[in-house]
């Protein structure tokens, strides 16, 4: 509990130290907590701007608990965030291959929520697969149909479709 307070309050060094030292624990047994201490190490790195320790704790937490969709969507988000959108989809995809909600308190509501939808509507749309853009936005809406946010990205999809013409 600690080192994620540590993490929600920008503690990102500490965050780190806390949750490795709960990773070395001989009680931390349950695998879907291991997998978020990794999930959070991961993040803590990210915005420490330690892309490689942040991709290295993403990978640990899919192999903790690769039953859990929280870790695939946390990769997926790290791999968006640095623009490598082919593999942000990829993760994203695997995500929602994982239909089984494992309610703890350690998920996380972007797991289940439309994000996933709008994040791969994004990805789809910057590597030019637009048709596949506009059906995760339609998903995305469906859940949000009031986020104008997600109905203005679907005018501009729908723009750039009609006008063929990069953005």
């Amino acid at each position: 509990y600690l080192g994620r307070e540590y993490m929600f309050y920008g503690k990102y060094k500490e965050a780190i130290k806390t949750l490795k030292h709960h990773l070395k624990m001989k009680n931390a047994t349950w695998c879907d907590e291991r997998c978020a201490s990794m999930r959070f190490i991961s993040r803590s790195y990210y915005n420490l701007k330690d892309y490689k320790e942040a991709l290295k704790y993403a990978i640990m937490s899919i192999s903790e608990a690769p039953y859990l969709r929280d870790s695939y969507v946390e990769r997926g988000i790290l791999e968006y965030e640095l623009d490598n959108y082919k593999e942000a989809s990829k993760y994203l995809n695997d995500a929602l291959n994982i239909n089984s909600h494992e309610k703890t308190y350690i998920n996380e509501i972007f797991s289940w929520d439309n994000t996933i939808y709008d994040m791969l509507s994004i990805c789809m749309f910057y590597l030019n697969r637009i048709d596949e853009s506009l059906f995760y936005i339609d998903k995305a809406i469906d859940m949000k149909p009031n986020n104008e946010r997600l109905i203005n990205n679907k005018k501009i999809i729908k723009r750039y479709k009609e006008n063929n013409n990069s953005i």
